[in-house]
C-alpha cells in the first residue's frame, strides 16, 4: 500500500477506535497529494517521456528526461524528484552492488583532437546466415564526439585504417591513438609492429595501448558502446552490411547534435566540440636522409716512388712495378678503378667510410711509415 509499518498501526488503532470508515476518510487524507509536490500532469508527462526514450533507445534517466522536459518549455522539477517519481511507480530496478560514480578516477584530454579512441564491438546481423559484423567506432577524448564509424565483417587492420582515414580527412590527424592491444590495431605490446602503427607514426601520431584486461582506459569508446548497442536493439534488425552502416550513420549524427551529454554538462558533443580549443595538427617527421651520390670522376695522377696514388686524402698503393708513372683515376661512389697509361685495368678498390690507405692486393702490413725505416751506411 506505500505506507511505513508505523502508519499501518496507526490506521489499526484508528479503526479499533472511531470504526473502519473513520479510519479510510484519513487515510484518504494523509494519501492527498501535498501542495508542494509537482503536478500531476508533469508527473504523467515525465512518466511517459521516460518510457518513449527507453522505447527508442536512448538514456532514459532522471537527468535525460529533465532536459526533454525544459527542451518543451515545461518547468522541470529536479532530477532528484524525479528519480523518487520513477522510483515510486516502479520503474527503477535498485542496483546497490554497482560501484559509486565518487569512486572512478576520472581523465580528459586538455584538448579536442589530442587524442582519439579507437575500439570495436560485434553485431550480429538478421539474414539467413547469421553474420556477425563488427562496428569501429573512432571518438574524440574531449569532446566525446563520434569522429568516424565504420562497419565491417571481422575486426581487421584493413577496417582500423579505414576509419581512421575517415577522421583525418574529416578533421585532422591526432596527436594520439589509444586502443586496446588487439592484433589489428597495436601489438607493440607483443614486441611486434602493426601496419596502423607504422602509418599513425609516419603522420606524427603516437598509438598508445591501455593495460591488457584494463578496458576502463578505453572507458569512454565502451560507454558509447553500450549508448549504440541499447540503440541497435530497438531498431530493425539490419539484413545486411549497407543496412546496418546507415543505422550506424543516423546513430551517429543524433549522438553527435541530439543527444545532450551529462559529462558535458548536457551539451552535445557537437557543442562541445565546436566550443574549442582545438590542438594544432601534429607535425610529421623528416623522412629518413638520402646519402648524397657522388658523380663519376676520372683524373690522372703520378705514382710516388713506391707505387702509391694519392687522391681525396686516400692512398692506394700499386706496388713498386708502378712507381713514379701517370695513372687515371676513375671513382663512382664508394667505388674506385685505377687504369695504366695504356688504358689496362690496374686494380679496382672499394672504398670503406673511415679508412685511407689501401696496401698492395693479398698485402695485410700497414702502411710503412719512413722514420722507422733504417738505411745501411
Amino acid at each position: 500500500m506505500g505506507i511505513s509499518r508505523s502508519r499501518f498501526y496507526e490506521i489499526k488503532a484508528l479503526a479499533r477506535r472511531a470504526g473502519a470508515e473513520e479510519a479510510m476518510v484519513q487515510r484518504q487524507r494523509s494519501v492527498a497529494r501535498s501542495p508542494l509536490a509537482i503536478p500531476i500532469e508533469v508527473e504523467e508527462l515525465a512518466v511517459r517521456l521516460r518510457k518513449e526514450l527507453a522505447d527508442a533507445g536512448w538514456d532514459h534517466g532522471p537527468i535525460s528526461v529533465r532536459y526533454r522536459l525544459q527542451q518543451m518549455g515545461i518547468a522541470a522539477p529536479a532530477a532528484s524528484t524525479l528519480a523518487r517519481v520513477f522510483a515510486r511507480r516502479g520503474m527503477v530496478v535498485p542496483q546497490p552492488q554497482k560501484r559509486p560514480r565518487s569512486s572512478y578516477r576520472r581523465f580528459e584530454a586538455p584538448l579536442a583532437h589530442v587524442c582519439w579512441q579507437l575500439d570495436t564491438f560485434q553485431w550480429p546481423l538478421a539474414d539467413a546466415v547469421g553474420s556477425i559484423a563488427n562496428v569501429y567506432q573512432l571518438l574524440d577524448d574531449k569532446s566525446r564526439f563520434i569522429v568516424a564509424s565504420h562497419v565491417e565483417i571481422g575486426e581487421t587492420t584493413s577496417g582500423a585504417l579505414t576509419v581512421l582515414g575517415k577522421g583525418i580527412a574529416a578533421f585532422q590527424v591526432p596527436h594520439r591513438l589509444l586502443s586496446d592491444n588487439g592484433t589489428a590495431f597495436n601489438q607493440t605490446r607483443m614486441g611486434r609492429r602493426s601496419q596502423l602503427v607504422e602509418h599513425l607514426q609516419a603522420l606524427g601520431c603516437r598509438a598508445i595501448t591501455g593495460k591488457p584486461g584494463h578496458p576502463q582506459t578505453q572507458g569512454k569508446d565502451e560507454r558509447v558502446h553500450a549508448t549504440t548497442q541499447r540503440w541497435l536493439r530497438a531498431q530493425p534488425g539490419a539484413q545486411s552490411i549497407s543496412e546496418l552502416r546507415a543505422q550506424i550513420d543516423y546513430f551517429d549524427h543524433a549522438y553527435n547534435h541530439e543527444r545532450p551529454h551529462q559529462a558535458l554538462a548536457m551539451r552535445t558533443p557537437a557543442q562541445a566540440l565546436s566550443d574549442g580549443p582545438t590542438a594544432l595538427e601534429p607535425i610529421p617527421p623528416l623522412p629518413p636522409a638520402t646519402p648524397r651520390s657522388m658523380p663519376v670522376s676520372a683524373k690522372t695522377y703520378k705514382t710516388d716512388f713506391a707505387g702509391r696514388v694519392h687522391f681525396h686524402r686516400i692512398s692506394v698503393n700499386l706496388s713498386r712495378k708502378h712507381a713514379r708513372t701517370k695513372v687515371t683515376v676513375v671513382r663512382n661512389g664508394d667505388t674506385v678503378s685505377i687504369f695504366d697509361p695504356h688504358g689496362t685495368l690496374i686494380r679496382s678498390q672499394h672504398l670503406t667510410p673511415g679508412k685511407h690507405y689501401y696496401g698492395v692486393l693479398g698485402d695485410q702490413a700497414p702502411r710503412p711509415n719512413p722514420s722507422e725505416v733504417s738505411t745501411l751506411t
